[in-house]
């Protein structure tokens, strides 16, 4: 097992047909450098505070140095140009906090990602929300992929201080534990404590 990298990026297109081309032409690319697009979407939910592009991407790679091999690599700098000629965007890369096991393949469910972007404004609840909510989230099956203050801003910004991205096994399962009663205390502590925004999409490619 290997620490995989996450690349977020958050995108507004305003020239469908080249950013079409270049979506193609990229494909291999990524694929070459081992990286997987786990989703490509326009049809995400805002779940908390605002988003401010109109589409999402959220490739993994299998570690940092390869995410960053392949955003530097020369073969990649004319697919780079041509999105940049159809759309802005903010990219950010992220490395997990700990070993992955590559997401095993399920044909009965496609899994839910949650992404949020955080500001802490008190300190005083982490503790008892460290406690209480791994073993909710085990309940669930929620992975972390990616959380904290440790990322790189490639391209454009990033609205606050921290990031967390979630793996959910299901749309359902998310639905069930953002929105059920195991998990609300907590999120309603931490709600009280952040300023923060937060959206959750499919995994899909489209």
């Amino acid at each position: 097992m290997t620490r995989p990298a996450y690349m977020i990026v958050s995108i507004d297109v305003h020239d469908s047909d080249t950013f079409g081309r270049c979506a193609v032409q990229v494909a291999p690319l990524i694929q070459e450098y081992g990286g997987e697009v786990l989703a490509a979407t326009q049809n995400f939910r805002v779940e908390h505070g605002s988003w401010p592009r109109q589409r999402l991407a959220l490739i993994r790679f299998p570690s940092l140095a390869q995410a960053e091999d392949f955003y530097h690599a020369p073969a990649y700098q004319p697919m780079k140009a041509l999105r940049e000629s159809a759309s802005e965007a903010d990219l950010l890369l992220a490395e997990s906090p700990q070993d992955q096991a590559p997401e095993a393949a399920d044909d009965e469910a496609t899994p839910h990602y949650l992404l949020g972007a955080t500001t802490v404004t008190s300190s005083d609840w982490i503790e008892e929300y460290m406690q209480k909510v791994p073993p909710i989230s085990a309940r669930f099956g929620v992975q972390g992929l990616a959380m904290g203050n440790e990322y790189s801003v490639l391209e454009g910004s990033w609205p606050r201080d921290g990031l967390v991205l979630l793996r959910f096994p299901s749309e359902a399962v998310f639905q069930a534990f953002w929105y059920g009663d195991e998990y609300r205390a907590m999120k309603e502590l931490r709600e009280a404590n952040t300023v923060a925004d937060h959206i959750s999409f499919a995994g899909v490619v489209e």
